[in-house]
């Protein structure tokens, strides 16, 4: 049986993350957005409309009432990590379990966590581990024994090697390539197109082939 799903998050990625809940069989309630002016419209051409601000839905899982839409589970689908990873734990256990488009392959022994989403073309291989709240996106690669801590975005494209380790929040831009048993920060970012050869501190951001850090945040 299918199950209706509130997407919080009427942006870009919320639309890419409706399309996944249409494709894997599930129901679309509708959006939950920041923009409370937003009511009502249309978050996509012919598609899905905003039906909750984000305070009446955080008022609805604070107290747990009937979620907007009468949704089964919401999906956090902010496209920012820390913004993202903030909603998955407001959500609690009303968090959507991982959506994993039809047109993706994720190994029997790879686990995924609640509000996870694994996009059309999407690679994840043998025994990875990959937290809650994290975009594998289009075609991204995350190869056998990675491990991805909460709130991770896998760009578009991008190829995770074999036992990559990417700490909570992490983003890894399109088109990179991280070798194997490299470990990305925390909070760190890899720029697009990159080649990551080398461990990756927490917080910093790298960027060129070889990637080289530019700059690093205090967190």
């Amino acid at each position: 049986m299918s199950t209706r799903l509130l997407v919080w998050g009427g942006g870009g990625h919320g639309r890419v993350v409706a399309d996944v809940v249409r494709a894997a069989g599930e129901r679309l309630a509708g959006y939950a957005d920041a923009d409370a002016t937003r009511l009502g419209l249309p978050a996509e051409p012919g598609g899905g409309r905003v039906i909750a601000s984000e305070a009446e839905l955080e008022a609805a899982l604070r107290s747990n009432a009937v979620l907007p839409g009468d949704a089964d589970a919401v999906v956090p689908a902010v496209g920012d990590n820390a913004r993202r990873l903030a909603c998955l734990r407001a959500a609690g256990s009303r968090a959507a379990a991982a959506l994993v488009h039809p047109s993706a392959v994720v190994s029997p022994s790879a686990t995924l966590g609640p509000g996870t989403v694994v996009c059309p073309r999407a690679v994840v291989n043998a025994a990875a581990v990959v937290g809650g709240a994290v975009i594998v996106n289009t075609a991204a690669v995350v190869e056998h024994d990675c491990v991805l801590g909460d709130g991770v975005h896998v760009s578009p494209g991008a190829v995770l090697a074999g036992e990559v380790r990417v700490g909570e929040g992490g983003w890894i831009g399109a088109g990179a390539v991280v070798i194997n048993r490299i470990r990305v920060g925390r909070a760190a970012i890899v720029g697009a197109g990159a080649v990551v050869i080398r461990d990756v501190p927490e917080g910093a951001t790298v960027v060129g082939n070889p990637a080289r850090v530019v700059r690093t945040r205090v967190l």
